[in-house]
């Protein structure tokens, strides 16, 4: 079984295949891939680091990506089994630390595609919009294009983190997107209060 393709038609038996055969090794395959996928264009638009070679750009897009990757596959794991225990969960760190970069595979199918961005738009792509209120320098519906290719894999990597969880856990998939609800739900009581502080005291200082 090539998970790579298995995960878009049998991503439960993907799953439970990768949990019976694979280490940790696989799992940083899966985020390197990843993150130079979607590290090549991480910086599109932003302007940053626009004075540097273009080689020299992608290259800290990746790199940035694959050390946030890293950080935020064991805090995730973490996080799922903890949560996940709560909903009546079984499962052990190193079994969901195991599946979780899963959720990762779809973003993989976005490497042709911003490869051909970053091959027609160069530099470009990385610098301020030139017009006035624009959001992009590249053709806007190609922008809508990227924008909606992300939101769709991003639903179906959330199914892929969904169904693994319950794996782990040995419950249901719905189980499972619940224990991601909950730790988003708790990371936004947590980020709201702070984000109205920040934004008052922005405000009280330009007055």
């Amino acid at each position: 079984m090539n998970p790579i393709l298995s995960i878009w038609t049998k991503p439960k038996q993907t799953i439970q295949y990768v949990l019976e055969t694979k280490t940790w090794n696989y799992g940083f395959f899966i985020i390197l891939v990843a993150s130079i996928s979607i590290g090549l264009t991480s910086f599109a638009d932003t302007g940053f680091l626009t004075n540097l070679p273009l080689v020299l750009i992608i290259l800290l897009g990746i790199i940035s990506s694959f050390v946030g990757g890293i950080i935020g596959w064991f805090i995730n794991a973490g996080l799922y089994t903890w949560v996940g225990k709560w909903l009546g969960g079984t499962g052990k760190f190193k079994e969901m630390a195991t599946v979780v970069p899963l959720s990762s595979l779809p973003i993989i199918w976005m490497l042709p595609y911003n490869l051909l961005l970053v091959a027609i738009y160069g530099k470009t792509l990385f610098q301020d919009p030139y017009e006035m209120g624009s959001l992009t320098n590249i053709p806007i519906i190609l922008f809508i294009l990227s924008n909606l290719l992300l939101l769709g894999l991003g639903v179906f990597s959330t199914v892929i983190l969904s169904k693994a969880i319950g794996v782990v856990h040995h419950f249901s998939t719905w189980r499972g997107f619940g224990t991601i609800m909950i730790i988003v739900g708790i990371l936004l009581i947590i980020l709201i209060p702070i984000m109205i502080i920040i934004f008052f005291s922005f405000f009280l200082i330009a007055i």
